[in-house]
Parts: structure tokens; C-alpha cells; sequence
């Protein structure tokens, strides 16, 4: 019965506890389904964020409903992520050694009280005599302490987590991460989606990091989870590439098209200046591990180096030719503005996948199968943002705003199986 109203107030874009608790009150619909069972809003909310396991298998068993109807096919099965507002404020975000600044303040300020009350104390007794219990507390010094024990617990998931100092973080939700949305920075999450050719979602999550990259191998794994297969072919945005991935998806047979750059960028030849040569000008030879440029002239290895950010790592290599030979070479203008070093070529051990993901994704099937991502999935997280207004999370917390998007993905599968049925009926009226 919980499950039943939750799910028809998400679908109806009925989110709040305290509003599904009114429409109990007022709505037929709700009533029904709530078999005229009066839940208040603390029952309803508890039950929201306490029940992930149980939300889990609804989600499973509506696909599995899906399937039977001949829909959640994995032929084709786009991916996507978007920022969704933590319950948080803005305000409520500081850098982890602001936090530690703040503790040490809250502290202080808590000895001050307790230095203040025990003075008061002592001339009070010199005065009145010992009468008092001894045992009280002031609403004041509860409240700082109560300030200190939370920046405290920050700091520790902060530790736990491996936050560096000039990372941000929330009080009032501390797995929430600033994130960068269009031309402004919120306080969100990063949810996900994995969706069919017919807009059926066959993966939901929530995820703390800002960037994709590290979502793809988990879409994978949660689906075949889900669907005991891999889809056959799959298609991302950008976000979603990097080396290890593409060759992730190799090893798995999976026929993925995920681009380097943006799709009206698609297929063109990428140059550091209009007028240059691009990488792809020049011709990697594997046996000899060297380059050889447009002219013939032979680039060799002279540097390696490992590049580390905060979501991933790789190791480059550097390749250039002997000192001279760019300056000598009359096409060097044409090549390279570097006029005492000559022409750099950087390659990692995944830029054989990259070659042959560029040659896949440039093709006329690539470039159609690729097209298709924009009509399945982004409608997908449209639809769930604008029906269900869904643009800020309702509960705090990794867990439980993964519920939350696990109940708005469930809602939507119900509603697309709905969708499929009526027009099934209809056709049965038209045609008999």
C-alpha cells in the first residue's frame, strides 16, 4: 500500500510526504490505492528512506513486466547523468579547512561559556550559598555543542572519504558534492541513467562525483546484473570515454559509440590551430614505437609521464624528432609554432582503442546510432524532471537520495508500460 501511493505520487509529480499525507485526505485515486488507509507524512517518509531493498526488486520486477510485454530490449541502450540540487543550501557549504577553522572556534566559544557559567557560579554560591543541582545546562552551551559534535562527524566523513582541504562540503548533507551546472555551481548529486530504445530504464543510480567517466563500467555491471546480458550496442556522451573504458567495452563485445568531442564536432579532424597539423597527420608505428610525420621524418619517444586528477589517472608518453630536424623542415609553419623543440606528439596505451572508436563513431551507421542517444535517454531525464518535478532531492544522503531516484525511475517505467498497453487496447478497437 506505501509502495502504491508513493509510486503514483512520484508519477503524478507528488513528491512531498506531507502533500501525499493530503491527498489521502482528498484524492480518490490515492484513496483507493491506499485501500482508504490514512498514512501521515512522518510514516510515509520514514518508509521512503528505510526500504531500499524492497525498492530495489520493484524496480526489477517492473522491468521484468517490461519484458514480458516485449519491451527493455538491449539492442541499443543509451546512457546519460545529470545534475539534480541536493536538500542543501548553498550556505551550507565550506571548504574541509574551513570547517576545521570553524571547529576550533565553536570550541573556543564553548570553553568561553563554560569559563562564564562557572564564574557566575562561584560568585552565586559565595553570595546565596551552594544550592543549586549542579546538573544543569544552558539551551546555549547545548547548541554549540550540539554545532561542534556535527562539524565533527563532517570532518570525519571528509577523513573517511579522502577530501583534501579546499574541498567543499555541507553540514546539513555531507555526501553531497559542489557541482558545476551550466553557468552556475550548486549543491547536487550526479544521477544516472541507463535507458532503452523505447525509453524503458533498465539502470538508475546516484553518484557523488561531478564527472561520467567512472559510470560506465558500473552501468554495465548493474545491468547485466539486472538483465543477465550486456546490451548489444551502447551509446554516450563524452563524459563517459577515457582509455580504460573503451577498452573495457572492447573486452566485453560491446559495440559502443561515445565521441571525443561534442556531436557537431563529430568526424572533423582535431588541430591545436586552423592552420596546423593534426595528430591525426601523423602515423604510429607499433613495432618501432615511433611517429612519422607528414614529411616522413621520424618521432621517437623522449618522455614519460604519469597525470593524475581526483577521478582518474594516466600514463603519456611524448614523442619528437631529433633536435633540428623541425627547424630545418620547410612545412615546419604547417606543423608546430615550437621553433626550438619542434613538434610534440602525446600517446597513452589506450590510443589504439581511441583510433578505432574515432573510426567507428565518424562512420554513417556510427553517426546515426550516435544521433539516437539525444531521442532516448535525455527525453528520458526530461520527462522525470518536468512531470515528476524533480529538480531537487527531498531526502539527504548518498543512500537514501539513490531511493529517491530509484522510486522516480520505477514510476516512469510504470507509466511508459501504461503507455504501452492503452495504445496496445487501442488498436484493438480500431482493427478488432
Amino acid at each position: 500500500m506505501m509502495l502504491k501511493v508513493l509510486l503514483w505520487g512520484y508519477a503524478r509529480g507528488i513528491r512531498s510526504s506531507r502533500k501525499i499525507e493530503e491527498k489521502l485526505q482528498q484524492d480518490v485515486v490515492f484513496m483507493w490505492l491506499a485501500g482508504l488507509e490514512k498514512p501521515d507524512f512522518r510514516t510515509l517518509c520514514l518508509f521512503r528512506s528505510s526500504n531500499r531493498e524492497a525498492i530495489q526488486r520493484v524496480f526489477a520486477d517492473v522491468i521484468t513486466i517490461a519484458q514480458s510485454m516485449g519491451m527493455a530490449n538491449l539492442g541499443l541502450v543509451a546512457i546519460d547523468g545529470s545534475k539534480v540540487q541536493a536538500n542543501s543550501g548553498i550556505d551550507s557549504f565550506k571548504t574541509v579547512g574551513d570547517w576545521m577553522e570553524t571547529l576550533e572556534k565553536a570550541r573556543g566559544e564553548a570553553r568561553r561559556i563554560i569559563a562564564e557559567a562557572e564564574q557566575i557560579d562561584r560568585e552565586e554560591n559565595e553570595r546565596y550559598g551552594e544550592e543549586a543541582r549542579g546538573d544543569e545546562l544552558s539551551k546555549e552551551i547545548e547548541k554549540i555543542d550540539d554545532r561542534i559534535k556535527k562539524i565533527e562527524g563532517l570532518l570525519e566523513q571528509a577523513k573517511k572519504m579522502g577530501k583534501e582541504e579546499n574541498a567543499r562540503m555541507s553540514l546539513t548533507d555531507q555526501d553531497a558534492s559542489f557541482m558545476h551546472k551550466k553557468a552556475t555551481s550548486i549543491p547536487a548529486y550526479n544521477t544516472q541513467l541507463a535507458v532503452t530504445e523505447d525509453q524503458i530504464i533498465i539502470h538508475a543510480d546516484v553518484t557523488t562525483e561531478p564527472v561520467d567517466v567512472n559510470q560506465t563500467k558500473i552501468a554495465i555491471e548493474r545491468i547485466e546484473e539486472q538483465m543477465d546480458d550486456v546490451p548489444d550496442i551502447l551509446v554516450a556522451d563524452t563524459g563517459y570515454g577515457g582509455g580504460d573504458n573503451l577498452k573495457y567495452l572492447e573486452d566485453n563485445s560491446i559495440n559502443a559509440y561515445i565521441p571525443e568531442e561534442g556531436e557537431r564536432n563529430i568526424g572533423k579532424a582535431k588541430r591545436p590551430r586552423a592552420h596546423l597539423y593534426g595528430k591525426e597527420a601523423f602515423i604510429y608505428h607499433e613495432e618501432e614505437d615511433c611517429y612519422s610525420c607528414p614529411q616522413g621524418k621520424k618521432l621517437s619517444p623522449v618522455a614519460r609521464s604519469r597525470i593524475k586528477g581526483r577521478y582518474s589517472s594516466k600514463e603519456i608518453t611524448s614523442y619528437r624528432t631529433k633536435r633540428g630536424v623541425c627547424a630545418a623542415c620547410p612545412r615546419r609553419e604547417d606543423c608546430t609554432t615550437n621553433k626550438k623543440l619542434g613538434r610534440a606528439i602525446s600517446r597513452d596505451g589506450y590510443e589504439a582503442y581511441r583510433e578505432r572508436m574515432r573510426a567507428k563513431i565518424s562512420s554513417a551507421e556510427g553517426k546515426a546510432l550516435y544521433g539516437k542517444r539525444k531521442c532516448i535517454v535525455e527525453p528520458v531525464i526530461g520527462q522525470i524532471k518536468t512531470r515528476s518535478g524533480f529538480w531537487q532531492f527531498l531526502l539527504r544522503g548518498i543512500q537514501k537520495v539513490q531511493i529517491e531516484w530509484k522510486i522516480a525511475a520505477t514510476a516512469h517505467n510504470l507509466l511508459k508500460i501504461i503507455g504501452a498497453i492503452m495504445r496496445k487496447e487501442r488498436q484493438l478497437l480500431v482493427f478488432g
